[in-house]
């Protein structure tokens, strides 16, 4: 037997389970910023977040109505996913899940105002169904509009 395929039974027990996140978190009630503040800093957790030295996440804004829009689609999108993320190690939690489906639900409705004003952002969109086909309708990213 190989020792690439090979895992002991009781691997986790040399997980370090002495850093500050995994010390701080409180799985039972996290504290949670909004959305805005955690796609910046690319953690939705108050407590799990330490800040590197000096560092300021950068604060984001979009140049036009299609950019504001997409960067609160990705906002959304982003607080989504980190209650996912937190309700599969804690499935019981139901204040989260209410949570995880309000941001799933806003995600939906950004994404069908995006979509229905700019065109489709994934193959499963309802946009696609249409002649002509959106992709082909839609300007290409190097056909942008900036002239930077």
């Amino acid at each position: 037997m190989n020792n690439y395929n090979y895992f002991n039974d009781d691997w986790y027990k040399n997980i370090p389970t002495t850093t500050s996140s995994l010390r701080n978190m409180n799985y039972t009630n996290p504290s949670l910023v909004n959305p805005t503040e955690g796609y910046n800093r690319g953690n939705m957790f108050a407590n799990l977040y330490d800040q590197y030295k000096n560092y300021r996440p950068e604060q984001l804004e979009g140049r036009t109505e299609q950019d504001r829009l997409f960067l609160e689609l990705s906002r959304i999108h982003f607080a989504a996913h980190e209650l996912n993320l937190y309700l599969d190690l804690n499935p019981n939690d139901t204040s989260m899940i209410k949570l995880f489906n309000d941001y799933r639900e806003k995600c939906e409705q950004l994404t069908k105002e995006y979509e229905r004003k700019y065109g489709p952002l994934t193959i499963k969109s309802d946009t696609l169904n249409q002649t002509p086909f959106m992709w082909e309708k839609s300007p290409w990213p190097w056909e942008d509009k900036f002239n930077v």
